[in-house]
């Protein structure tokens, strides 16, 4: 894979659609570690607050693309958005499972931090160990050192590491 043809693409309100069925896949991958996540009346997981992503400057949804087709998503928060001493939170990162174990999902976040620089809070459940691990060999392979804590969000342990590009 050449993966240099992956890119990020803001998602307009026109392909908001796309990211709901998306988020529903995400939120589905998710309920193996969170209890409280459950089916909507229609079957779809629903992720409350993405209204917000299309009517704040300071969240902005993009699409994960390789050669043009949507390999997954990124939420992206700042500003009001993120704790005091933080400029910038990967709010939530999904690629589609045909995409995952190939790279996309690193070079999608290596064009996120070449693009905004400056402290990042990033956050996993700590038993979703394919997440856990997809970070840490991230911040490895970028040479990045990170502060790590576990804490507890609606009494699930989670692991949230801060650092700087």
């Amino acid at each position: 894979m050449n993966l240099k043809e992956t890119k990020l693409e803001k998602i307009t309100i026109e392909s908001k659609a796309k990211l709901e069925n998306l988020i529903s896949l995400y939120l589905h991958d998710l309920s193996e570690f969170a209890a409280d996540l459950k089916i909507s009346e229609d079957g779809k997981f629903k992720y409350d607050g993405l209204e917000l992503y299309f009517k704040s400057e300071d969240l902005t949804p993009y699409f994960i693309t390789y050669r043009g087709e949507v390999a997954g998503f990124v939420l992206f928060n700042t500003g009001k958005y993120v704790p005091k001493d933080i400029n910038y939170v990967i709010h939530e990162l999904f690629v589609l499972k045909g995409f995952r174990n190939k790279g996309v999902a690193n070079e999608a976040v290596k064009i996120l931090m070449e693009t905004y620089k400056g402290r990042y809070k990033v956050v996993q459940i700590s038993i979703n160990k394919v997440a856990v691990k997809f970070w840490i060999k991230f911040y490895e392979k970028q040479g990045i050192k990170y502060i790590e804590a576990k804490e507890k969000d609606d009494d699930i342990e989670i692991n949230v590491q801060i650092f700087d590009v």
